[in-house]
């Protein structure tokens, strides 16, 4: 079965490297339905395509990370939320996830852990399992 993912970042290479990197690493057990440009329509993009997993970066220009993923929850309870950032500092870890972010992931270390954080939060149900159990980083 394939999990499908919407991308949040204000960076378009970035967003490039990303759906590369899940193409070419998930074997075929995650699917990327869209890639959003900044913060702004990402609430409107997730309504419409209806993704099981959002990552979402967290310094946008336009709307921060912390911001955005109160709306992302409140629109889309069921979904992963996954907060990226080059931020590795356990505040902003803490902060997404107060935010109600699922995990968060270090763009630093995303080969090694974004796959893995996928995969064990997909396994959990229902989402308020999800919740209490994503503190890694």
């Amino acid at each position: 079965m394939t999990t499908s993912v919407l991308l949040v970042d204000d960076n378009r290479t970035f967003l490039r490297i990303l759906i590369r990197f899940l193409s070419e690493h998930s074997e075929g057990a995650l699917r990327v339905v869209g890639a959003v440009v900044g913060g702004r329509d990402a609430v409107a993009q997730a309504k419409r395509l209806q993704p099981e997993v959002i990552l979402v970066d967290l310094a946008m220009p336009d709307i921060s990370g912390l911001a955005l993923i109160p709306r992302l929850r409140e629109a889309m309870p069921d979904s992963i939320i996954i907060a990226l950032t080059l931020m590795d500092v356990d505040s902003f870890s803490q902060a997404t996830l107060a935010a109600g972010a699922d995990a968060f992931v270090s763009k630093t270390s995303l080969e090694r852990e974004l796959l893995p954080t996928i995969k064990r939060l997909a396994a959990l149900e229902p989402r308020m399992g999800r919740a209490t159990s994503a503190s890694f980083h």
